[in-house]
């Protein structure tokens, strides 16, 4: 194959892989930064998601960790949130846009499923060759690998995790007080429905776990997702 002839295949394959990576995020619309009306979470959009804090006493709790360690700073200062006082982060799953600020919260434990450990000890690859990780930190956050349904007791909050397969082999949702869903990327949002969310690993995996969360998804006031805001009714 001459030269000229491999470089145009290359470039259009490229343009493809790009076209294919940044499409899906077209679609995506978190929520902008600040309260969220009617509760007491507060979120900080991150790029092209979001994390949310929730006030526990006088400490926070944190559902998701952003892809941004600066700009999520730089919020956080903005909003009045101590870094120090972030004593529990919540990981949906360990895609590199849920974990970049786990290193601004020295005194945190990071809480996740235990079905996830594989995606981020070495033995799962989440793409062909890569693998993922946590950001490296000099803190010694201590993780806690929780199963199906375990409660997590707060000050004045209960915690209830739920496997959610599909996004990656450990994805989860987390339960707020039966009140709130958190769904990471477990699904995303179009037009009050709910579909296969772009760049997973196991789309009949996710597909599953859709048609079994489904009916639940009605008994919470709010259900919040990583990258398409919340839902609170209306759901197809």
């Amino acid at each position: 194959m001459p030269f000229a002839a491999a470089v145009v295949i290359c470039f259009f394959v490229l343009m493809i892989s790009l076209l294919i990576y940044v499409f899906p995020m077209l679609s995506m619309h978190p929520l902008a930064n600040g309260a969220i009306e009617g509760t007491d979470i507060i979120t900080i959009k991150n790029r092209s998601n979001n994390l949310f804090f929730i006030p526990s006493g006088e400490d926070w709790i944190v559902i998701d960790a952003g892809s941004d360690i600066k700009s999520i700073k730089q919020e956080m200062e903005q909003l009045s949130i101590d870094e120090r006082r972030v004593k529990s982060v919540f990981l949906t799953h360990t895609d590199y846009d849920h974990v970049a600020s786990i290193p601004l919260f020295p005194n945190a434990a990071i809480y996740m499923s235990k079905q996830e450990k594989q995606m981020i000890d070495g033995s799962t690859n989440r793409q062909f060759v890569k693998k993922n990780s946590l950001p490296k930190s000099n803190n010694s956050n201590k993780i806690i690998y929780l199963t199906d349904n375990e409660v997590t007791d707060f000050y004045n909050h209960k915690i209830r995790i739920i496997h959610a397969p599909g996004h990656t082999k450990g994805s989860a949702m987390y339960a707020l007080d039966e009140k709130y869903l958190f769904t990471g990327d477990a699904f995303k949002i179009t037009d009050n429905r709910i579909l296969v969310h772009p760049y997973t690993m196991d789309r009949k995996m996710a597909q599953k776990t859709i048609q079994s969360i489904k009916a639940e998804l009605k008994n919470y006031e709010k259900v919040f997702t990583a990258h398409y805001g919340f839902i609170e009714n209306n759901i197809t």
